[in-house]
């Protein structure tokens, strides 16, 4: 495998606001900003015992709450977006223990009605997978009631006003799916069916979709009023928004910068090379153990005298699987993200109980942790055999023990012997070529350098695609 890689970069980004050629500087994008909407996409499913669905649950409970208190602070005044969806807190993160006081109360009032266990009880007993529509299901069934026994206690103490009896009892929906015996009737259903799995989630998305037209009926007719999106999200969308967030438990954020491994695709340089105005630029990696590897400089940790410090590490390349799919992530066992007491004691554990789904943990931490592993790199290195044509590498950053939201954070620099090159596009300006010139020409005086290569792209009739030649005759001394 070569161990050459191609960046191509639009001019304004190279010597623009950024300047990343003068820095030499690679940012790392999140992947809401990747031009495929299914990036980092994981096919999540939730199979475990009494325990951990139990713990889902009070999960909810908790989420739901801070959301709702954060409502009633903020009211429309300041936005409240999924993002304030407080996932990784836990019970035992309340500012004051008369706030504990009150979440504890809403936790026994939830969990003595009789409707709700037996629906845990039957939701833990499945023996398929539940998948997102399914979890969506169950928990926009559970949602009415959850506000109840939350706004209740906020009543009880004078949190806020009285409100209207509700002319329908906030259970119903759970306790129809109780006395119809909805999911025994699913399980049976399974047991006679070859396809059970196919039906199940021809169901659910059946159910979901139906939810989403209504709900887009509902606003179009005033219904919910599009005025109130902080109460929207508490009231209606919470269930979806929650179980979007929920996700984040399983693995940590992460950033990626992008690479070629070759540059003769027209669209590409389309895409990625501003419409063929822009430059490519030649990446040589070091290889290690057949595999491929670029020095960056970046943030890596913290001192308490200077604040954070910086140094090189080597970021490996990971190529992009188009064949492959989409991978399955076991929701339950796969919570690597929180810490292990957090693990054991808020979704593993239930009145001295351990559940079964940390099995695998026990057994052997440090095997977990590469299967955890393994699976973070499988599934943020896959794409659709759509974008096959891109012969894509990408370099990645994810926020183990540190955040690098602020995108200041996750521009990282390169040494300037790990340029190789640079490819002028068909396209790119004249003025723009003595641009980048004087920078490079700069570079290799400071550091001594003669060997750095310019090309020239253009189309090749006899290779019907894009090529590139050597400008040879461009050369810089490296004496000042």
């Amino acid at each position: 495998m070569s161990n050459e890689f191609y960046r191509f970069r639009k001019i304004s980004s190279l010597l623009g606001e950024f300047q990343e050629l003068e820095n030499q500087s690679i940012y790392f994008a999140d992947p809401e900003s990747l031009n495929d909407p299914m990036e980092g996409f994981r096919d999540m499913y939730w199979s475990g015992d009494y325990i951990v669905w139990r713990n889902l649950f009070k999960h909810y409970l908790l989420c739901l709450e801070k959301l709702s208190s954060l409502l009633l602070i903020s009211g429309e005044e300041h936005p409240i977006s999924k993002q304030d969806i407080l996932v990784l807190s836990n019970d035992a993160l309340f500012p004051t223990l008369e706030y504990k006081i009150l979440f504890e109360k809403m936790v026994n009032d939830f969990f003595d009605n009789k409707n709700v266990l037996k629906l845990i009880e039957d939701i833990s007993n499945r023996t398929t997978p539940i998948r997102k529509n399914e979890l969506f299901f169950y928990l926009n069934n559970v949602h009415q009631f959850a506000l109840d026994i939350i706004f209740n206690v906020y009543e009880s103490n004078n949190l806020i006003p009285k409100r209207e009896k509700q002319a329908i009892s906030p259970d119903k929906a759970i306790k129809n799916l109780i006395d119809t015996d909805f999911i025994g009737q699913l399980e049976q259903s399974l047991k006679e069916s070859i396809d059970g799995d196919k039906i199940v989630n021809a169901l659910f998305s059946a159910q979901r979709s139906t939810y989403y037209q209504m709900d887009l009926i509902h606003t179009y007719n005033g219904i919910f009023n599009q005025s109130t999106k902080n109460k929207n999200l508490v009231l209606v969308d919470f269930p979806d928004a929650y179980i979007e967030q929920l996700e984040t438990l399983v693995f940590p954020e992460w950033y990626t910068a992008c690479f070629m491994s070759e540059c003769k695709s027209s669209s590409v340089w389309g895409h990625y090379g501003d419409n063929h105005s822009g430059a490519c630029l030649i990446f040589s990696s070091e290889n290690i153990d057949n595999k491929n590897f670029l020095n960056l400089k970046g943030r890596n940790g913290y001192s308490s005298v200077d604040g954070p410090t910086y140094g090189f590490s080597k970021r490996e390349f990971y190529p992009i699987n188009y064949v492959e799919g989409y991978g399955e992530i076991d929701f339950f066992r796969m919570l690597g993200r929180l810490p292990t007491f957090t693990i054991q004691s808020m979704w593993y554990s239930l009145d001295g109980e351990i559940s079964k789904c940390a099995d695998n943990m026990m057994d052997s931490e440090d095997k977990w942790r590469d299967n955890y592993w393994n699976n973070f790199y499988r599934d943020i290195a896959i794409k659709s055999q759509d974008w096959s044509y891109e012969h894509e590498y990408r370099l990645i950053l994810e926020n183990t023990f540190d955040s690098f939201s602020e995108p200041k954070d996750r521009s990282l620099n390169y040494e300037f012997k790990s340029l190789k090159g640079i490819i002028f596009g068909i396209k790119t300006s004249k003025e723009d070529k003595l641009k980048i010139l004087k920078i490079i020409e700069e570079k290799c005086r400071e550091s001594k350098r003669d060997d750095f290569c310019f090309y020239q792209a253009y189309y090749s009739s006899d290779e019907k695609c894009i090529c590139y030649y050597p400008m040879n005759l461009i050369k810089f001394q490296n004496e000042v």
